[in-house]
């Protein structure tokens, strides 16, 4: 039987409507073992607890540039995910939580992070291209479709990692780090149809490029529950397997 597990979801949104990053956090808790425990922190406002004892974290997306640098939250919120690469934490981040992990262990290397604008900006509904059946895309065949919300993207694979999702606009859309249960994920697998096909909308009333817009208003046709199901109950099973649980 599965133990329960001490979690944390560092939520990186900065539009108070998104507080908390509830979509993620929905998953969290629907996923995680009975009895778990689930914590929110928010790194905008440098509410990072340094002196946690964790089992598992999750790193959430933001409307911050991951080529940022000179707000003062950034660096201590960093340092924190370098710790924890470090201790081997297992570790899932999504979108800027990807982009923070890559970042981060470019640096662990001496290195600049490889992380830039996206050529063609993702906005909505795309098709994924597993390059590994295995591990996190286990059940989810060589493609799958989810929701998509970026502009930047990390531009070379990180020292240590395997590159294991692409697109035909974007790479890397997915890595591990080789031999340890952290993943980044450049999608959201964690959007329901109704926060998905909202945002698109409000970005075509805005004037939004149409080429970057994928697929709006097919939400009801593409998009599939069980794609956040596996990912995030593989990605438990690989932590709880890691930890010895």
């Amino acid at each position: 039987m599965s133990q329960a597990l001490k979690i944390l979801v560092l939520d990186n949104t900065r539009e108070a409507a998104f507080f908390g990053s509830k979509s993620l956090l929905d998953w969290v808790i629907k996923m995680a073992p009975q009895g778990s425990e689930v914590m929110v922190r928010r790194s905008p406002d440098a509410d990072i607890p340094h002196d946690l004892n964790l089992d598992l974290l999750f790193i959430s997306g933001s409307i911050t540039s991951c080529l940022t640098r000179d707000e003062s939250w950034i660096e201590p919120y960093d340092a924190f995910v370098t710790a924890h690469i470090q201790k081997r934490t297992p570790m899932l981040g999504i979108c800027y939580g990807h982009q923070t992990i890559a970042r981060c262990l470019f640096r662990m290397h001496d290195m600049e992070p490889q992380l830039g604008r996206a050529k063609d900006a993702e906005l909505g509904w795309q098709t994924i291209q597993t390059l590994s059946t295995e591990t996190l895309f286990e059940g989810l065949g060589e493609s799958f479709v989810t929701y998509q919300s970026h502009y930047e993207e990390v531009s070379a694979l990180p020292p240590g990692t395997v590159r294991i999702a692409e697109t035909d606009r974007c790479a890397i859309q997915a890595f591990q780090l080789e031999g340890a249960p952290i993943f980044g994920i450049q999608f959201h697998p964690e959007h329901t149809i109704e926060y998905a096909e909202e945002a698109l909308a409000n970005k075509l009333k805005k004037g939004e490029r149409r080429d970057w817009i994928l697929n709006p208003g097919k939400g009801k046709q593409l998009y599939n529950e069980n794609v956040g199901k596996k990912i995030f109950g593989n990605f438990f099973k690989i932590a709880q397997s890691h930890l010895g649980r």
